[in-house]
């Protein structure tokens, strides 16, 4: 019996392994991994080694949303990895937007002011996302349950990212062109998603999951 693909799933910053819940991939294993809390000013490649190490198969794929999908792409450089799936994410430091150099100057790490970040985060996404209540009390929930510590690093690290090469393994990314976290003016080799914002992976689930197994079916046709 010929063993179905795996693929790692890794959310954004702040959101876990219930983010995907709804995805589902034709002929496909899903494994999750959700987030280890960062040492003391820890490298996000050093942080991608130790998440790594949650991987225990030789022959996988990762799909990554937002944070996830930077991870992904270090992940894949100390890992032979067989393709990455790239949602709603930056895939090198040309296309993180400049309102991150910015954002890391806050004094995230200090708890008061990530409390506030985290309160605001809740009470605006109906605003600039299209999430039903369910995706927004799932989102709420989520967010609430992280650690300040995580979400300081998250923010930083992002900023901070300096990888600016070629992936070096088969990737597919998918943007959405109403993300206003990432925006999709800066988003270069990406499939775009009509009105998609940056939760889209929940909100517009059956399309991404489709457009996934197509394109996990046009890589087989390669091998």
């Amino acid at each position: 019996m010929t063993q179905k693909p795996i693929i790692y799933c890794i959310p954004g910053l702040g959101l876990d392994h219930r983010l995907f819940e709804k995805l589902s991939i034709s002929g496909v294993e899903l494994k999750y991994i959700d987030y280890i809390e960062p040492l003391s000013d820890e490298p996000i490649a050093g942080y991608a080694k130790r998440l790594s190490e949650k991987i225990e198969d030789t022959t996988f794929s990762i799909l990554g949303m937002s944070l996830g999908g930077i991870l992904a792409v270090e992940i894949s450089r100390i890992k032979k990895v067989e393709s990455l799936f790239l949602i709603s994410t930056v895939k090198n430091k040309s296309e993180v937007p400049n309102i991150f150099k910015y954002m890391d100057l806050l004094p995230t790490k200090n708890k008061i002011a990530s409390k506030l970040a985290i309160d605001a985060s809740v009470a605006f996404k109906p605003y600039y996302d299209k999430s039903d209540a369910a995706g927004n009390k799932l989102f709420d929930a989520m967010i609430r349950s992280a650690s300040v510590e995580l979400l300081a690093w998250g923010i930083q690290e992002i900023a901070n990212w300096k990888f600016n090469e070629e992936i070096n393994c088969p990737f597919y990314h998918v943007h959405g062109t109403a993300d206003l976290i990432f925006p999709i003016k800066n988003i270069d080799k990406a499939e775009t998603v009509k009105g998609a914002t940056h939760y889209m992976l929940y909100n517009n689930t059956d399309d991404i999951s489709k457009r996934i197994e197509a394109r996990i079916e046009i890589l087989a046709s390669k091998q």
